[in-house]
This record gives C-alpha cells, structure tokens and sequence, in this order.
C-alpha cells in the first residue's frame, strides 16, 4: 500500500498572492523583549478602551519583533534612551524612553506603557510608524535621532 503525502506548504504567503513576501522581525535587545510581555501582562483583563488599545500595541510589538541577547545598536529606540521623534510632520519632540515611570513624572519621560512609548519602542532612525492614539485618531511618528543608554 502507498501513502501519498501533500506536499503542498502551508506558509502564510502561500494564498497572499504574488506580491505578498514573508515579513521580517525587526530586533530588540531581550531585557525591552521581556519588559514588554510584563507591560503587556499588566494590561491584560483592564476593560478600559486605551489599555485595549495598549494592549494591541503590546502584543502587536511582541509578535514582530525578536529579541536579541547582548544587542547594541546605536539607531534603535530601546529602554533607557533618548529619542527624538515627529508626530505627523510637526515639530522636533524628545523623551526618554523608561519602562518603570514613577507616578508624576515630568515632561521629557515617555514610559513604553503608553501608546507613544510602545509603538516607538524597536524602532530605528528614520522609520515611520502608525501611531494610535486613545481618541480613536491615527497618527504618524517618525524616529529621528536616538542616544542610546548610557
């Protein structure tokens, strides 16, 4: 008796058509790897709708990016650095990217627990990315200088 194997692959781009090509993962050291499950596990059962929308950046960002041991890359946003970034095209704006926000916080400190820090988060100089914002709006945010951690 024979058996007859499919040999057909069951890849995602498979029924994607021609132009589909597989997505590349974009790095991130594994420390912002792990912070972001824990944000991510904070988030989790909190009904209100900017924590789902947090939630979905989260995971979106923990499922497209992979983490890397003993990563340094002079033009990735990471936690602990300094980046610089433009909302839709307007002015220069910067912060520190922190993972452990202390309740008061002033100006210049971006916590990745918000919409803004988890979407810059593992993104380098001079990428644009859909920024989501609690209103419902979209946004644009592009990268434009990083200093990393000293």
């Amino acid at each position: 008796m024979t058996s007859i194997h499919d040999t057909r692959s069951s890849s995602n781009t498979e029924h994607a058509g021609p132009r589909a090509r597989p997505r590349r993962r974009s790095i991130l050291p594994e420390a912002d790897h792990q912070q972001l499950q824990r944000h991510l596990d904070l988030c989790e059962g909190v009904q209100h709708s900017a924590r789902g929308l947090l939630g979905y950046v989260l995971r979106n960002k923990i499922m497209t990016t992979e983490p890397v041991a003993n990563l340094h890359a002079r033009d990735l946003v990471t936690g602990g650095c300094c980046v610089s970034y433009s909302v839709d095209g307007g002015p220069v704006q910067s912060g520190l990217l922190v993972h452990r926000a202390r309740s008061g916080s002033g100006s210049g400190v971006i916590p990745v627990s918000s919409l803004l820090g988890a979407t810059l988060i593992g993104m380098r100089i001079g990428q644009r990315a859909a920024l989501l914002c609690e209103d419902g709006a979209i946004l644009s945010v592009t990268v434009l200088e990083v200093a990393p951690p000293s």
